[in-house]
């Protein structure tokens, strides 16, 4: 007499329809949560886009969005460049020092960095540019334009 003896089934085989469900609902559950959170991100930048040109001595400001400006909230940094003139979003010059005392002569927010934890370090970021814009009116700064500045800080420290 022979004895068959059967190989029990595996979980796999047993329960094929249940895997194939699940990761098919695994799969849509990603794709939907992705297409959410890059409509999202999509609509905040679009929404949030600064466009005013301001043109100083023939010299045009591009336009900046948010994620550019604020960096408190996003982890972007912006590119600093040195160089010269006109002086806008980004640089990092030794005149951006010149801009930044006189904005903190107005007792504006620019943060904690620098020598002396005042915000004054430097570099035209995100704080110096909303200062710039809610005193000064604009977010380019020419050579004439720090000068009046250097002028004025040093008739006030006096």
């Amino acid at each position: 007499m022979k004895t068959t003896t059967q190989n029990p089934q595996s979980f796999f085989v047993k329960n094929k329809d249940l895997i194939i469900v699940g990761g098919t609902i695994v799969v849509i559950v990603g794709a939907g949560l992705t297409w959410y959170y890059l409509k999202k991100k999509k609509d905040t930048t679009s929404d949030n886009v600064i466009s005013d040109p301001i043109t100083l001595s023939g010299t045009t400001a591009s336009k900046y969005t948010k994620q550019q400006l604020s960096r408190t909230g996003i982890s972007t940094k912006p590119k600093y460049s040195n160089s010269g003139y006109p002086i806008k979003y980004g640089s990092q010059h030794r005149d951006v020092i010149i801009l930044q005392r006189y904005l903190k002569i107005y007792k504006e927010n620019l943060g904690k960095t620098g020598t002396n934890k005042d915000g004054v370090d430097g570099k035209f970021g995100a704080l110096t540019l909303k200062a710039a814009k809610k005193r000064l009116g604009k977010s380019v700064f020419t050579e004439n334009d720090i000068n009046g500045m250097r002028k004025a800080t040093k008739t006030i420290k006096r």
